[in-house]
């Protein structure tokens, strides 16, 4: 049984890299696009679990902790430190409302994302 479901912006193409790493080193999950959940579109990754759903850097904490990787495991704890916590969500603030551009910056699809002003 999967300890939850990411919820990934599937008309993003970073999202949709992050979705294909998450796949390849994160088992104990459950990857659907935003459109597969069932949700007209989406600002943030969602981790949804029995006890909620997590959104952006908070997600990304939580998923990365439930790797089989150490490196990865270590990456979410240390993403849950106080000053480090303030830093990831701005950081993924700032990535997520530029998605597009990142995306068509490393040759990513980036069709239906909104672009960031």
């Amino acid at each position: 049984m999967a300890a939850g479901v990411v919820v990934y912006d599937g008309d993003c193409g970073i999202c949709e890299a992050a979705s294909r790493f998450i796949r390849r080193h994160i088992s104990q999950v459950d990857v659907m696009s935003h459109r597969e959940y069932g949700v007209s579109s989406l600002e943030s990754v969602w981790f949804v679990t029995f006890n909620g759903r997590y959104e952006g850097a908070d997600a990304v904490s939580r998923i990365l902790r439930l790797s089989e990787k150490r490196v990865l495991r270590m990456s979410g704890i240390v993403i849950t430190l106080p000053v480090i916590r303030i830093v990831a969500r701005i950081v993924y603030f700032i990535i997520a409302k530029n998605r597009r551009r990142i995306s068509r910056l490393f040759g990513l699809k980036a069709c239906s994302v909104p672009q960031a002003r």
